[in-house]
């Protein structure tokens, strides 16, 4: 597969005088034609490395406002197609148990799958019925190469009650990156990454993505520049899906 949709970004972006505004606008022009079935050329790709060009769907909390910018960079940086669905306060639950993510993977159709939730899960008790969610999730994924990013830390919340090990559990170790015990700089809610400390975390993330301990390797050379990022989908809080 050669399609991504962040080639015109990076091609528009030669244009010294080009705003801003205008390479977000030229992403949203690539994304239809990708959905659209169009190939975009990525001068980037190398064809014979079959760990690039994946056409990366990455969903989950509000997490993704710092892992997206920089998953972004990663995949301008190695030929990926990235669409990003953030569903603000949302739970394995929220994904589980709606239409959400079937309705995503038909219309992005990804040949990888990058999972960001359980920050929300934490503090809850109830670990079986969010096993089931979890387990819920991995069936409409199905046999789509996949990893899940776990929960960092929260600062009401003084100890996990199960809930990383029951994701880990669930999806295996090689799938789960374990973000729990990270030391990350907050913003000034006490609860989201800086920007700067999301891509260091995304820095770590991705170079596990790629090295032997993880299931299904992709390719996550270090970028060399940063890029303008934009979700593919937002919803806030309040958003409740369909339910199945």
């Amino acid at each position: 597969m050669k399609k991504t949709i962040l080639a015109a970004m990076a091609l528009t972006m030669t244009g010294l005088h080009t705003p801003a505004q205008d390479i977000l606008d030229s992403i949203e022009v690539v994304y239809n034609k990708v959905l659209q079935g169009e190939t975009i050329q990525n001068v980037e790709t190398d064809p014979d490395n079959t760990t690039s060009n994946h056409h990366i769907l990455l969903f989950g909390d509000s997490m993704l406002d710092g892992v997206g910018r920089r998953m972004n960079d990663y995949a301008n940086q190695n030929g990926h197609t990235l669409f990003t669905s953030i569903w603000y306060g949302s739970t394995t639950k929220s994904w589980a148990y709606t239409t959400e993510l079937r309705r995503l993977i038909n219309k992005v159709n990804p040949t990888f799958i990058i999972v960001c939730l359980g920050t929300n899960d934490l503090g809850y008790h109830d670990i079986s019925a969010r096993s089931e969610a979890v387990k819920e999730i991995m069936h409409e994924i199905g046999d789509i190469p996949f990893v899940w990013i776990g929960p960092v830390t929260l600062r009401t919340i003084s100890r996990d009650p199960g809930i990383v090990n029951m994701i880990r559990q669930n999806v295996g170790a090689d799938r789960f990156y374990d973000s729990y015990n990270l030391r990350i700089s907050r913003a000034a809610d006490g609860i989201h990454p800086t920007f700067d400390a999301a891509a260091r975390w995304v820095d770590g993330i991705a170079k596990w993505m790629s090295g032997p301990e993880t299931a299904c390797p992709i390719r996550t050379d270090r970028p060399s520049v940063s890029v303008p990022f934009k979700n593919y989908e937002t919803h806030k809080t309040s958003y409740k899906g369909t339910k199945k």
